[in-house]
Parts: structure tokens; sequence; C-alpha cells
């Protein structure tokens, strides 16, 4: 039995204004309807595999908890304390498995990626596994369709009678001209999934990091479960910030490479979305409301507005309801490099969505001027927000679907659609959804600080 761990930790940040940090590339569905978590978990639904693990970023963990449950109900969560790379991410995997069983095969495995043939997807990772029973660790390797610079290579040695070959050398996002070399000579994608014995990864850290181990060992053993997640201990965060692939696979003398015969993408930025997407007899995709005249080989994302592009060849242009990227497809590997500048600027667009996730919905700012927000607010069933105060800014709620539940000092009462309600500065209140469908309400705030900072919490089930 190979146990998959999904990591879920990625900020995406090449797929913005779609994927930022406070909503990232894998909790999105970025090529179809369900999110690229929901489509990973997924994949190892199948025989031979255990219930999976995903670990991920404890700022989205509510919405990590909650994907997962919809697709692998029998799955765990865990989370995160801080972010520290991929190899403080896979250790913890090697940790929590080697709680269990120190001989557990483990396969861990990105989130956020393309692979539709997912019968081949099973038997490489069977053959990757089967070739580190006893030691040593597996990367599946892609066999390339083609020169990507903004890819891992893997340098094959001879193919054993298992299927695997020793890794004699890794190479990390090429230029164009090596690229195509490392094509030449047989060379293979980084996939970006390994597998090892838990046990064997944590004794061979350990040889030359005891104290890394014994950072591990110790967050694992002062797990906490919390709202159906668990949470390392303190320890978690003294693991060096590094990836995997520089802190462990670079320097491992016992690695092979299962190549991967199956189509792969790693979704990396707005062309390899082009790439993967239908597209219309002039070779543009098109996503949302948008309409391509005289256009040719164009993506076109919107998520509201008509986006409209005439006379144009081999753009991105990707429309959210606060920002708008126009940029070359060839280009769209620099988009990092503009989210960068944009957190320079202290711009908020770079890291967080005008819709905000929360663990019992999601609000969105529809309006904003001198003292006064207008915002819509969504209310899962059966949840609730927390009891709470302002001290510079009143509320009137209407609500617009469903039934809400509202609670103001010491008075509580029902609200159905259409029905509205007026909240003073400083009365303790509380909104909750006690139907069987979402709640929604539009919220005026009036005063003179409108900003989130103003919640004083009196009780809350989510613990903030």
């Amino acid at each position: 039995m190979i146990l998959p761990v999904i990591l879920c930790g990625g900020t995406g940040t090449r797929l913005w204004p779609v994927s930022r940090e406070g909503m990232a590339k894998p909790l999105l569905p970025i090529l179809g309807a369900e999110t690229m978590l929901q489509s990973t978990l997924r994949r190892v639904l199948a025989k031979g595999f255990a219930a999976p693990v995903v670990i991920g970023a404890h700022p989205v963990r509510f919405t990590i908890r909650d994907q997962t449950a919809a697709v692998a109900p029998n799955a765990r969560v865990v989370i995160e304390p801080e972010r520290r790379d991929t190899l403080a991410a896979v250790l913890l995997a090697a940790g929590v498995a080697a709680k269990d069983d120190p001989d557990t095969l483990v396969a861990v495995m990105p989130s956020d990626h393309l692979i539709a043939d997912v019968a081949a997807f099973h038997d490489a990772v069977r053959v990757a596994a089967g070739s580190v029973r006893r030691s040593g660790v597996a990367v599946i390797g892609v066999v390339p369709e083609g020169p990507e610079t903004g890819l891992g290579y893997i340098k094959p040695g001879a193919m054993d009678d298992g299927g695997t070959a020793p890794v004699a050398r890794f190479v990390e996002k090429p230029d164009a001209g090596r690229a195509a070399a490392l094509l030449d000579e047989g060379w293979l994608w980084n996939a970006g999934i390994f597998c090892f014995r838990a046990g064997w990864l944590l004794d061979t850290v350990g040889a030359a990091e005891p104290e890394t181990v014994a950072a591990v060992r110790d967050a694992v053993a002062a797990m906490k479960t919390d709202l159906g997640m668990e949470v390392p201990g303190p320890r978690f965060g003294e693991i060096r910030a590094i990836s995997f692939d520089h802190g462990f696979m670079e320097g491992a003398t016992e690695a092979r490479v299962a190549p991967g015969r199956f189509h792969w993408s790693d979704v990396g930025d707005w062309d390899a979305v082009w790439a993967e997407s239908p597209k219309d007899g002039g070779g543009n995709a098109i996503r949302g409301d948008g309409v391509a005249y005289d256009a040719k080989d164009n993506l076109i994302h919107s998520e509201g507005r008509l986006v409209a592009a005439v006379g144009v060849e081999g753009l991105a242009i990707v429309e959210t309801p606060d920002a708008i990227l126009v940029t070359r497809r060839d280009y769209a590997q620099e988009v990092k490099g503009l989210v960068g500048a944009l957190k320079g600027q202290a711009r908020v667009e770079a890291v967080e969505h005008i819709r905000n996730h929360r663990p019992w919905g999601w609000h969105q700012t529809t309006d904003l001027g001198d003292r006064f927000r207008v915002k819509r607010i969504v209310v899962t069933p059966g949840a609730k927000l927390s009891l709470q105060k302002h001290h510079h800014r009143a509320e009137h709620w209407v609500v617009v679907r469903g039934t809400a539940e509202i609670t103001i000092d010491e008075v509580v009462k029902t609200c159905h659609e259409n029905e509205s309600v007026y909240i003073p500065i400083g009365a303790v209140h509380r909104l909750a959804n006690p139907g069987r469908i979402p709640l929604e309400i539009i919220e005026v705030q009036t005063g003179t600080y409108l900003e989130e900072d103003d919640i004083i919490r009196l009780e809350d089930q989510f613990g903030r």
C-alpha cells in the first residue's frame, strides 16, 4: 500500500491575478470545474493507495479542509503552522507516516499539476515505490514533449530491469538552447513526485542533520487536532526553509528516476494554461465572458466583465474584479517579477483577492468610499460568524437570500429575504445561517474607521 501525500502550500504567483497568496493556484479551478487540489485527490483514490494525507498552509487551512472533505472525506489534513518550503513539508510527511509504521511507502506529490493519463500515472508511482522498498528515493521523470525553460530536468543513468535508472544529475530551469540540448540527450522533466520509505528518509537525513530530524519527530509527537485538522508542534519552525530538491535530492546517493510516460504539465504560467485549454478556430482559448475578433492564439480569462480582443496575437488577458493582466504569452514567466514589484509598492492586490474566504463562507467589498463600505457576505449552511463588536462603525444588514439568525446584544431574531436590521456602534452581534441553503446578505458599514482590525471577538468557534 502506498501512502499518497499531497503538498498544498504554494502561492502560484505566475498565475496572478487569479492566483494569490490569499487563495492560491491549488485551491482554484484553473482548468476545469474542480480545483487542482481536488483533481489531485481524485487521482490517488485508487486501488493500492491508502487514504491520502494533505499538507497545507495555515492561512488557507479551512479552504483546504473543506475542499479535501468534499472529495476524500477519509483523508487527513495536516497544517503547517508556518511556511518552511518543501523540505520541511516532505520531512513532516515522513514523520507522520513513520509514527504509524516506519516501513510505510510514501509518494509525495504537488497539488497543482495536470496529469491526463491517470492509469499511466499509477503505473509510474508503483514502479517508483517498488524500487525503494528497502532504501533510496525515487523521483518520477516525465518524458518531455518539448524544450521548456521553466522546468527542472533529470539525467537518467542506465535503465534496470525494474524500470528505473539511477539519477546522474539535476538541472534547474535551463535556457532555451540548453533545454533543447537536454532533450536530445534523453533528459527527463522533474515532475516533483517523490517515493521513499518513511523511516529510511528520516534516518538518512538524521545521519547528516540530527537536530532537523529531532525537530520533525518532536513536532509530530506534539501534533494536536484542531477543527478537523492536525497541527504539528512548535519545533516544526526549526526545520530549515529550503526546497526538497536543493535540500536533499541534489546530494542524495541513492536516488533513482522512474520514467513517466503520460502527458503532464505543472500549469506554471498563463502560457501553460493556454496550451492546456480548448481553443476556437483562431487558436484563442476563452474562459468566461470573452470575445476574440480577428485575433489569434490568445488566452482570454474573464471572471465577470466582458473582455474583447481585436487584432492581437499571442497575448494572455486575465480579468478579475480588482485587477487586469495583459502580457505576451511568451513573457508569462515574468508575471512573478511583476507580483514582486507590486508587493514592493505595498499593493494589497498582489496578495489578497477582493473576495476573502473565511471558515464560515466569504465576503467581498463591492463599493468603498469616505465613511462607508458595502459588502456582499455569504454564509454556508450551519455556519456562524464570531460574536463581536466594533468601536468605530455601525452596520446595516439586508438579507437577499436564505434565512439569517441575528444576535444583537441580548436579542436573537430571525430575518428572511428582503428584511433588514441595524447594528449600532458598540453593539455585540453575530450572524448565523440556520438554514439548508447559503445565506447572502448585503452589509453597509458606516463610520470613521472601516478596516478589518476593528473587530473585537468575544466568542469564536474557529479560535481566532
